[in-house]
């Protein structure tokens, strides 16, 4: 017999009252918990997750923050409930925050896990090497509910730790105040992981960040000689954000291109900067620059927030070669290799009248003079230096064997120099390439002087002739490179390996560089009499060296990068850099082809001389040599507007030949082509820049599309005109694809 349970109505309403009373409890204790915690939005921040509301109680209370420290310039304010911190400038009443600006948050629509990044103190990408399937994954300290502990207060500022249980993983950093700057250090001793390894860290990364509405700002990116990406409303720059590393890509983690090519230029300075108004910094990353990276970001791709900051990385992927005749591989990471080294930026506060990227390159000149002890260049004379890059010999290659093609030989060099003197060069400087054994491609064994250019007699008496005009006579060689075998090279023991512990061929391990090859080296420089070397690949890019006997970290290989440096330079002789990164300013006297352009990325739409405006008057610079242009009266210009000095590459013999040659490319060297010319182009570069050598560039502006200005300290302004029409300010009219020099001291 079955048992039948008629329902009743009134207990199962009474049922469904309390629990549908429990889950609405339930829901709002949630919402009370994440609106006053912080709470995390689920990582992949997907529909249906609990959101926070979007007013300003999500950003930290401005009267939580306490003074932490202060001097004659600033106030550093700490609320140590968030890790937030925020810096009064007292010269202004400027307000600088560790967080996006309040009084724009309301109209941040960014939801999920992009809004908690904008409200965290730290943003990090961990990967758990436990698991060979696992993938890189983005978090923050908001999204991990992590919290503060240790808090200190320290001279000049405080320390705390950014703790993250749920990844295993805490990160103890210090801020501290340094008359006009405000300093953060990720200390790396004190950086903990468990299961989850690092792959990169951000701290504080939306520092100054601006929405673009009513905004007159830009970022400034250390995209070649710099670059600006102007505050704007993105229509067109979809999800492009820039990010490059500081000295360019470490080859030992390159996976593709091995010879470290990119599409964008080269990162030489470790800096970038925002402006919003009346408000500007200028950031210098210090400490730990080898490991860190500069990412940009206009408004409209990952929030409505213009944000700039260094990212730090802690491990890089890398090309495991598991059979090198099938070239097989796989990316892999290393859980035991952490980057290591504390991470220090610099964050320099602007005065307002100062607040633009002529402000910026001013402070970061004054850095340098400060940090590097750079002082004022001294003239030889009143007339600008002309670099002439006389090409020795160089290889052609052959089916069965390589074919040397002579390009000037010591004598021809003395003709050169007679003749170029005779028709008015009064200040010239020799650069002499392809001087080596089988000529400019030929790396290792330098010495002696290829014996059909001259020898070593041949270009000992080149020198003492030179000298006998007061002409410089400096050597190029590249140290980082071993292609034929010689000075007991052996790429197997000696050579550079990846992280994968593949051989780079031709690179050399530098700590078996400096042990092995360079004093004997310097002791034939100066037997021929040389005025010094011009350092190509040392000091133009940084490598890790997993070798096994010489290895270095990429730290440890910039430092060595600047020990060969200042070895030269104590040998008495004087260094030229070529191509350089700014960690070899204290070392070199000229940078020889400095970065003069930027990558024309698309939400980059300016570049800038920063680094010339930086340098000019501390550090001679060339840019590209004048008849090797593509462009030839637009880089003739170029020099003009970014005071560059001139310099031209000439061969006496075989030109036509030499667009076969191996590597070096030049468009026409024919000295008996160029002589003409090239005297006639210097004395315009002499006209402009002979009377400003040393002294510093204060502004730079555009006057109008394709028209830009630069003004030196004396006062003196050039005007140049890339356009197709003339220019006129009403007083004065610059004609298409030309210039006007307009002395100091003249009306504005």
């Amino acid at each position: 017999m079955s048992l039948k349970i008629r329902p009743n109505k009134s207990a199962i309403a009474a049922i469904l009252l309390i629990l549908s009373l429990g889950v609405w409890a339930a829901f709002h204790l949630k919402i009370g918990t994440i609106s006053q915690q912080s709470a995390p939005v689920p990582e992949n921040g997907a529909a249906g997750a609990a959101k926070v509301p979007k007013g300003l109680d999500e950003l930290p209370k401005e009267a939580d923050f306490q003074t932490v420290a202060q001097n004659d310039m600033v106030e550093l304010k700490l609320d140590a409930k968030t890790g937030h911190f925020l810096v009064y400038d007292k010269r202004n009443g400027n307000i600088w925050r560790s967080y996006p600006d309040p009084s724009q948050w309301p109209d941040e629509n960014q939801d999920g896990v992009w809004r908690t990044h904008l409200r965290s103190p730290i943003m990090f990408q961990y990967i758990d090497l436990s698991n060979n399937k696992s993938q890189p994954k983005e978090s923050n300290f908001l999204e991990e509910n992590g919290s503060i502990k240790d808090v200190q207060m320290i001279p000049d500022g405080f320390r705390l730790t950014f703790d993250m249980p749920s990844r295993q993983i805490a990160v103890p950093i210090e801020v501290k105040i340094d008359k006009d700057s405000v300093v953060t250090r990720i200390i790396d001793s004190g950086v903990k992981e468990g299961r989850m390894s690092l792959v990169w860290m951000r701290l504080y990364p939306f520092f100054g960040a601006e929405h673009s509405a009513g905004q007159d700002g830009y970022m400034l990116i250390p995209d070649g000689s710099g670059a600006l990406i102007r505050y704007g409303s993105n229509d067109r720059n979809g999800k492009s954000i820039y990010s490059e590393p500081i000295y360019g890509q470490d080859l030992s983690f390159k996976v593709n291109n091995l010879d470290g090519s990119s599409s964008r230029k080269q990162v030489v300075m470790p800096i970038f900067g925002a402006k919003s108004g009346n408000r500007a910094y200028l950031s210098v990353v210090e400490d730990g620059a080898e490991f860190a990276e500069i990412v940009a970001s206009p408004a409209g791709v990952f929030s409505g927030f213009n944000w700039i900051t260094s990212q730090q990385d802690y491990r890089s992927s890398y090309k495991q070669v598991t059979n090198q005749q099938t070239n097989r591989s796989f990316i892999a990471y290393n859980k035991d290799n952490r980057f290591g080294s504390d991470r220090v930026v610099r964050y320099l506060l602007l005065d307002t009248n100062k607040a633009d990227y002529a402000g910026m390159a001013e402070r970061y000149r004054q850095y340098l003079i400060d940090n590097y002890g750079l002082k004022k260049i001294r003239p030889k004379s009143g007339d600008v230096p002309m670099t002439v890059n006389l090409v020795g010999g160089e290889l052609e290659k052959g089916l069965f064997t390589d074919k040397y093609l002579k390009a000037t030989t010591t004598d021809d060099a003395m003709h050169i120099v007679q003749s170029l003197r005779g028709l008015g060069i009064g200040n010239m400087v020799v650069n002499y390439l392809g001087w080596q054994g089988d000529g400019y491609s030929s790396y290792g064994g330098l010495f002696p002087v290829d014996r059909r250019i001259g020898g070593n007699d041949g270009m000992n008496r080149f020198i003492s002739f030179a000298h006998s005009l007061n002409v410089l006579v400096y050597l190029q060689a590249d140290y980082t490179l071993n292609t034929t075998g010689a000075d007991g090279f052996l790429s197997l023991f000696h050579g550079l390996r990846d992280a994968g512990g593949t051989v780079l061929k031709p690179y050399v391990s530098l700590n078996w560089l400096m042990g092995h090859v360079l004093d004997r080296d310097i002791r034939s420089y100066k037997g021929l009499g040389a005025d010094g070397v011009t350092m190509a690949g040392i000091g133009a890019y940084v490598n890790s060296d997993y070798n096994s006997k010489y290895g270095a970290s990429r730290d440890e290989s910039r430092k060595l990068h600047q020990e060969i440096l200042k070895k030269f330079q104590a040998a008495g002789l004087e260094v030229r850099g070529l191509s350089s990164n700014f960690f070899a300013l204290p070392f070199v006297s000229t940078i020889d082809h400095l970065a003069d352009d930027y990558s024309y990325d698309v939400f980059s739409g300016e570049g800038i001389p920063f680094a010339q405006m930086a340098l000019h008057g501390l550090i001679s610079y060339t840019s590209e040599d004048g008849n090797n242009r593509q462009q030839y009266q637009n880089g003739f210009l170029h020099d003009l507007e970014y005071g560059s000095e001139p310099s031209f590459v000439f061969a006496y013999r075989n030109t036509a030949e030499l667009k076969y040659a191996n590597e070096l490319h030049i468009f026409n060297p024919d000295y008996a082509e160029w002589e003409k010319p090239a005297v006639e182009e210097y004395k315009k570069y002499n006209d402009a820049l002979g009377d400003v050598q040393s002294e510093f560039i204060v502004n730079h502006r555009s006057l109008a599309p394709q028209v830009k200005e630069t003004t030196f300290e004396n006062g003196k302004r050039i005007i140049v005109n890339y356009g197709p029409k003339p220019y006129t300010d009403g007083k004065r009219t610059v004609d298409p694809e030309d210039y006007l020099v307009i002395e100091g001291g003249a009306k504005q």
